[in-house]
């Protein structure tokens, strides 16, 4: 993560980008404070400015947890596009991608929990928001539509809909079971093969090059199912 050029001194906040700051203090107030008790007054007591401070750049404080979420999309998108840069193959790239997933979630917890978990009023849903979200959904998109057509079966909103929603459906599930540890539960009982733990580089790249395998399987064959309708 790049460090905020705002700085906190000794309690007080310095010259530098405060928007940014009050971004960086939210997240970090959060590993201790319940958001239900996090104000912007205390925000602004802990950046170190007066409170008025604070709402010259954020009316309240869902506006504030809208720009939290942008910030936390811009930076998944990013990580996701970089795993699979100059790839060209639509398989890699969706194995690419879903290891990416998974390791974002472990590796930007915090960033991961508040782009999934905190769920914002419609009111507070901005368009620039919602751009963020399709350009994160996009990089997995473009991946399914060059699997699509390299095997020559038919662009719609349907198979585009069903592999984005698929393949984002795996990673995240995937993610989901490993924070939980009931990966590791199933691989320790024996019920699962050791190397779905998913504790090392090794481990991480058998197991999703295995489920994206079944995955692309399963997507081109319903894919062909439904051109021949």
């Amino acid at each position: 993560m790049q460090n905020s050029k705002a700085t906190k001194q000794n309690g007080s906040y310095h010259h530098g980008n405060l928007k940014r700051a009050l971004v960086d203090a939210y997240i970090e107030l959060l590993e201790t404070v319940p958001v239900e008790k996090l104000s912007l007054r205390k925000l602004a007591g802990h950046v170190g400015v007066a409170p008025t401070a604070v709402y010259n750049h954020f009316a309240d404080k869902e506006a504030l947890r809208s720009e939290i979420k942008l910030r936390c999309l811009r930076h998944f998108t990013e990580y996701l596009n970089n795993s699979s840069e100059g790839e060209e193959s639509p398989e890699k790239r969706i194995r690419n991608l879903g290891r990416a997933y998974f390791q974002y979630s472990v590796e930007h917890v915090r960033y991961f929990e508040m782009m999934f978990q905190d769920e914002l009023p419609d009111e507070s849903i901005t368009q620039e928001l919602i751009d963020a979200s399709t350009a994160a959904e996009m990089s997995v998109r473009s991946a399914v539509v060059d699997l699509l057509r390299k095997h020559n079966l038919p662009l719609n909103p349907y198979t585009e809909g069903l592999g984005t929603f698929t393949c984002w459906s795996l990673a995240h599930g995937v993610s989901a079971l490993a924070a939980k540890h009931v990966n590791h539960n199933a691989c320790m009982s024996g019920r699962w093969p050791q190397e779905f733990m998913l504790c090392d580089k090794e481990s991480i790249k058998a197991s999703f090059g295995a489920m994206t395998d079944v995955l692309v399987a399963g997507l081109i064959s319903t894919a062909k199912d439904y051109a021949s309708k």
